[in-house]
């Protein structure tokens, strides 16, 4: 009798932990479980964009453990002390090897005893942790240094009769343990100085954004982060980091687009997108050049204005348009000038046909950095006519 009452409880814990390990899961980390009789590990690795040090501050601070540690409810210090208040803090608390910790993995469950096994500044960190009466579990923390940041390995290794029960809820909650430590981190980003963009050479050679997260990806796989770090536009920055990133859990192995992106020729910029009144008659071209251009959805260039007067008389006059006071004016001769510059300039290497043929292949594979940057409306429009033709034969 006992026997069968055995058998079945076992072919329901069984049954229980094949359904729980079969929800869909949804992670950005690496993830793996394993487990043989009297012996249970999982191990999850996450990669963060900020400094060792940074994570090391988080994975100390013991009083947000509860946070983002699946399945602590309380965590507090196990010492001597005077003074109430510090049983329920961890500013005196000394952070060593042995040093005792009370854990409660719920609201109904007693306090069970917890310890901290190694200390290894901004490299490792241990616990022996008794989530559960059955068992207790031992959860290393290990950090390694990437040219991208930090990447952090969480093994949970559990021994003993009812070691299975370690692995319960991993594929629930478990397996998000960095994920939710991510939230408490803290960004190492550098705050570039701001930049006087209208002192840039007009005539300095220039990539489009694909191309360039495709050559700074391609340096950061080879360990080179300077490129990347020396980007001035931050949305292109961030960009290229969380594109390294993807690369790398990928094998390394770049994209399509990206490889077509590295082919790309410098081009030379001779736009009169400035800030100044060059290839303008007057102040007022000037200002009816930026009011059409912030009306078209581009006030880039209208916020950039290094002249206060000019910026106030061209906002002054977009409220009014906008009101219905005025009428739009129209675009000035000088702008459409500067437009066919443009063009002529930026497609010194190809015609106009092989131009768009190359935008509207690059756009249906979901690259749009380059069309979005043209400054020729009309070419513009064409590209994205053409790319929408495409995908409709393509259905």
């Amino acid at each position: 009798m006992l026997l069968i009452i055995a058998t079945i409880a076992v072919l329901g814990v069984l049954l229980l932990f094949i359904w729980d390990t079969s929800k869909d899961q949804e992670t950005s980390s690496k993830i793996f479980s394993y487990y043989t009789p009297f012996y249970a590990e999982s191990v999850v690795t996450h990669e963060y964009l900020s400094s060792p040090e940074s994570v090391w501050k988080s994975l100390t601070n013991l009083d947000s453990y509860q946070s983002w540690f699946p399945k602590i409810n309380r965590l507090l210090p196990d010492g001597d002390t005077d003074r109430y208040v510090h049983q329920f803090s961890f500013d005196k608390f000394s952070f060593l090897p042995g040093a005792r910790l009370l854990l409660r993995p719920n609201s109904w469950s007693p306090f069970y005893k917890s310890r901290v096994v190694v200390v290894n500044k901004n490299e490792k960190i241990t616990f022996d942790l008794k989530l559960n009466p059955l068992y207790r579990e031992y959860v290393d923390f290990s950090l390694k240094a990437e040219p991208y940041g930090t990447s952090v390995v969480c093994r949970r290794i559990s021994r003993g009769l009812f070691s299975i029960f370690s692995l319960w809820g991993f594929s629930s909650s478990k397996y998000k343990i960095l994920e939710n430590l991510g939230f408490f981190i803290s960004s190492d980003i550098k705050k570039d100085n701001d930049t006087d963009k209208t002192s840039t050479d007009s005539t300095t050679p220039s990539l489009s954004r694909g191309a360039i997260i495709a050559q700074s990806v391609q340096a950061g796989l080879e360990g080179n982060m300077d490129l990347i770090n020396a980007i001035p536009d931050k949305p292109t920055r961030g960009l290229a980091k969380s594109t390294l990133i993807q690369t790398k859990r990928k094998g390394g192995i770049l994209p399509e687009n990206l490889k077509e992106a590295l082919l790309e020729v410098p081009s030379v910029d001779n736009t009169i997108k400035q800030t100044g009144d060059k290839g303008f008659a007057s102040q007022e071209e000037r200002i009816t050049y930026l009011v059409n251009l912030a009306l078209d959805g581009d006030d880039e260039l209208l916020n950039a204005e290094s002249d206060r007067v000019i910026r106030g008389k061209a906002k002054a006059m977009i409220i009014k348009i906008k009101r219905g006071s005025v009428d739009r004016p129209p675009v000035p001769v000088a702008s459409a000038q500067s437009t066919l510059l443009t063009v002529s300039t930026a497609t010194n290497q190809e015609s106009e046909k092989e131009l768009i043929l190359r935008l509207v292949k690059d756009g249906v594979g979901g690259n749009m950095d380059e069309i979005n940057s043209l400054d020729n409306k009309l070419l513009r429009g064409k590209v994205k006519s053409a790319i929408v033709r495409e995908k409709r034969a393509n259905k």
